[in-house]
């Protein structure tokens, strides 16, 4: 079986959705498995061709990526996607995280790191472009307190939880917290278990964002 991460590409212009296509397709480590010109077939696309990352645009055609990653989740819970488009303000942001996305990248500086962001995300990251790292950590998941109900997680559980949000990948965590990356691991699939969740975007969703709504 290959060890090749899979990928597919949601991308409206022709010319940088092929630049995109190319990145992938000269490196060994991954798999192109579609480019799309839209995402109202993401559903579909993602059952007949098993991408692990999605890289997704916002603003597309007949539907935006934002709404396309919210489909997508329904149903796959445990793909990744990460946004890349050009827009930066807080709506679209916490739309797109809220929706379920693990990353946000800006085009203008995403084609230098797109191969590392694909591969933060398969290690438990969240990729975020630098520009954005203040905005994103002074949206409501990572800067607000927890819910009054903590869904009986520790204060550990909590702590991990808050660190991964702010786009911290296992082992960035397993440093800061002097702990090992499995241990890392460990405290990640009990918060999961006591969450009912799949993704640390949609564990952060339902600590730190479900009940202020």
């Amino acid at each position: 079986m290959s060890n090749k991460i899979r990928v597919a590409i949601y991308e409206d212009n022709a010319g940088l959705r092929e630049i995109l296509a190319s990145i992938i397709r000269e490196s060994e480590e991954f798999e192109l498995t579609g480019e799309f010109g839209h995402c109202l077939d993401v559903v579909q696309n993602t059952k007949a061709f098993a991408p692990e990352v999605i890289i997704m645009d916002i603003d597309m055609p007949g539907r935006t990526g934002i709404e396309g990653v919210q489909e997508l989740k329904s149903h796959y819970p445990d793909i990744e996607v990460i946004m890349n488009t050009v827009f930066d303000d807080d709506d679209r942001i916490f739309n797109a995280l809220k929706a379920g996305a693990t990353g946000y990248l800006l085009k203008k500086n995403s084609l230098a790191t797109l191969l590392t962001a694909i591969k933060d995300v398969k290690n438990g990251g969240a990729p975020i472009s630098p520009s954005l790292a203040r905005k994103v950590l002074q949206l409501p998941f990572a800067a607000g307190k927890a819910s009054e109900s903590t869904y009986n997680l520790s204060e550990r559980e909590i702590e991990i939880l808050k660190s991964l949000s702010k786009g911290l990948s296992y082992k960035m965590v397993a440093g800061e917290m002097l702990i090992s990356l499995d241990t890392v691991r460990t405290y990640v699939k009990r918060i999961y278990e006591k969450l009912h969740v799949h993704s640390v975007t949609e564990a952060v969703h339902k600590v730190f964002i479900e009940k202020k709504n």
